[in-house]
């Protein structure tokens, strides 16, 4: 059960800021890396607690969908989203917002954690979700400062 969290320090900017960007799930296509060629699908309108995004998305080779509920919106601090269809047995990803910092928390299992999957985890998951969160982050503070 890998609860893991990614900080990043953006000095100047706003925590509306933080949340008018990462709140628009159009963004999602630019903060996933390319070779994930994700695409979205479907999502309801207006965003907020209740809503449904859903995301076509290359995972470890497979095409996939990827279906999230937002379960948490608390503008402009915090929102999180949970997986209702996907790779993960588990996914819960907190976004939290404060003047000059983005912290991203993901909460996760893999499937058939108990029978061989943490070690897929170790070797091939985690890693991936690290990549991907510094490809977020990066793009954030490109978008974001410049």
């Amino acid at each position: 059960m890998p609860l893991l969290e990614f900080r990043l320090e953006l000095p100047g900017v706003r925590r509306e800021d933080l949340w008018a960007f990462h709140g628009d799930p159009r963004v999602l296509e630019a903060l996933t890396p390319p070779e994930k060629r994700v695409e979205l699908l479907e999502r309801t309108e207006p965003m907020g607690e209740g809503a449904v995004v859903v995301l076509g998305v290359r995972q470890y080779g497979l095409r996939l969908v990827w279906v999230s509920r937002i379960v948490d919106w608390s503008p402009p601090d915090r929102f999180a989203d949970i997986q209702e269809k996907g790779p993960f047995a588990r996914w819960r990803h907190d976004h939290l917002f404060s003047d000059g910092l983005l912290v991203d928390r993901v909460d996760y299992e893999v499937p058939l954690a108990a029978a061989g999957g943490r070690l897929v985890d170790r070797l091939l998951v985690r890693p991936d979700v690290v990549r991907m969160f510094a490809h977020r982050h990066r793009v954030t503070r490109e978008a974001l400062c410049g």
